[in-house]
């Protein structure tokens, strides 16, 4: 089986494929526009199972397209009830597999562990930067403190209101 039947995405972290772009591979007779709401009609729900955007113009208005997850765009496939149907659906069983594999959910859980970790550091460099700052600052106080804690502590001290 062809690596190169369809564009997977991998854009927000799951495998996706362009909707226009199943249509076209799929080879439905019908438009774009009317097909889509026809296959949605099966229980597909936008957000979870597909996401809307525009795509570019040629000039004219822009299209709607979709980002279809890769568990829709099987059963897709398989109400096309066609050759083509069937072998982009075990094409897409196979980016699947592959996605779900132990090696591959390592390696996401590991990318996942490196940006946390890459925040960490970002806030840990942040909050030393602080610390930083605010012990120069005491540095900077400590004589007025030490001072101040003198002249409170005099006997002969008198307060102000007495004074006045």
């Amino acid at each position: 089986m062809s690596n190169d039947l369809i564009t997977v995405n991998y854009e927000d972290g799951q495998p996706t494929v362009l909707g226009r772009d199943l249509h076209m591979a799929l080879g439905v007779g019908t438009a774009y526009k009317d097909w889509f709401p026809r296959m949605c009609a099966y229980g597909f729900v936008e957000g979870k199972d597909f996401s809307s955007f525009l795509s570019g113009s040629t000039g004219g208005r822009p299209s709607v397209n979709h980002r279809i997850q890769i568990p829709m765009a099987k059963e897709i496939c398989m109400l096309q009830r066609n050759e083509k149907g069937r072998q982009f659906r075990q094409y897409f069983i196979q980016i699947e597999d592959a996605w779900n594999s132990p090696e591959a959910v390592m390696a996401r859980a590991l990318q996942f562990a490196e940006q946390h970790l890459a925040k960490v550091r970002r806030d840990n460099e942040a909050l030393l930067s602080t610390v930083a700052v605010q012990h120069q600052q005491i540095t900077e106080m400590q004589p007025k403190a030490s001072y101040y804690d003198v002249i409170l502590q005099c006997p002969d001290l008198m307060p102000i209101t007495t004074i006045a």
